[in-house]
């Protein structure tokens, strides 16, 4: 499938703001089913942002404004193509096997440890005492990972309300999980608690996906699912938001530990106590090329 993305985010400030720093991750991925064949990056009050990849593989532009201003403007646009259109078809490795097939990965490249290890107030360890009371879904020693990955996905479709949007500011997951409900950043950090509790590697991924899956008076926006690391497979996204396994109707824009690593948009700045109330307009556009 074919996408082109418009994706705008304009901040007031209500007192003038100076030497800003700022990071965009809202370039597309590529990787080996996903194609970007055009990408750019704009930033006002004009700068020249420069492009580098972070240690998750991320696009990122990062620019300074050094001199006062009152608003801050990101146009990103992107044309992607992308190819899985069968997220189940992948040479499965034997139950028995599974276990030495992450020694090796994990030995192989010892950057995924991070993806096992890592906790934070958006992905804890769910044996915490505040958490323990919950039905955490085990892994089962006699199903493939995948399957046991399905059934948590189902599970924590069905325990967290699914709010709509796509929060800059994404909340600790322990507030979520005592409401019972949360943004598709919350479900996709639960399902990545789960499965690291497991000892396999999971992460937040971030991007967007297919219009034709949003309800109709809903506003396009961001959107957020974890990927597992699935032996014979490799990466593959789970979306708990939809309960779907993820295949060309995704398009992935940046990963990380946890939302923290994958903000589409990061800035600090100085200036006066006002310029800290600012007010954020965001509007995406997702067409699918039929």
């Amino acid at each position: 499938m074919r996408f082109d993305i418009a994706h705008d985010v304009h901040v007031t400030y209500a007192a003038p703001v100076w030497e800003q720093h700022i990071e965009v991750r809202l370039t597309p991925l590529r990787n080996a089913h996903q194609q970007v064949s055009a990408a750019t990056v704009e930033v006002e009050p004009t700068c020249e942002p420069r492009r580098h990849r972070d240690c998750f593989g991320n696009s990122v532009h990062a620019c300074e404004l050094m001199a006062p201003h009152e608003y801050l403007t990101v146009r990103s646009r992107a044309r992607v193509e992308t190819s899985l259109q069968n997220p189940f078809d992948y040479p499965i490795v034997a139950l028995p096997r599974e276990r030495d097939w992450f020694a090796e990965r994990l030995r192989e490249e010892p950057r995924l440890w991070d993806y096992v290890l890592h906790r934070s107030a958006l992905t804890p360890d769910l044996r915490g005492p505040s958490l323990s009371e919950l039905a955490i879904p085990a892994r089962q020693a006699d199903r493939l990972l995948f399957d046991c990955a399905v059934a948590a996905l189902e599970w924590v479709g069905e325990s967290i309300d699914l709010q709509p949007g796509f929060a800059s500011s994404p909340a600790k997951l322990e507030d979520g999980l005592a409401a019972r409900s949360g943004t598709c950043q919350d479900l996709a950090h639960l399902l990545i608690s789960i499965v690291r509790g497991w000892g396999v590697p999971a992460r937040y991924a971030m991007g967007y996906q297919d219009p034709g899956y949003a309800d109709d008076d809903a506003q396009p926006c961001l959107h957020a699912w974890a990927e597992i690391l699935v032996p014979g497979a490799g990466w593959r996204g789970f979306d708990p938001s939809t309960r779907l396994i993820v295949n060309e109707t995704y398009v992935a824009v940046a990963v990380g530990r946890d939302a923290a690593d994958a903000m589409p948009l990061k800035t600090v700045f100085k200036g006066g106590e006002e310029a800290e109330e600012s007010e954020t307009a965001v509007v995406v556009e997702v067409t699918r090329d039929q």
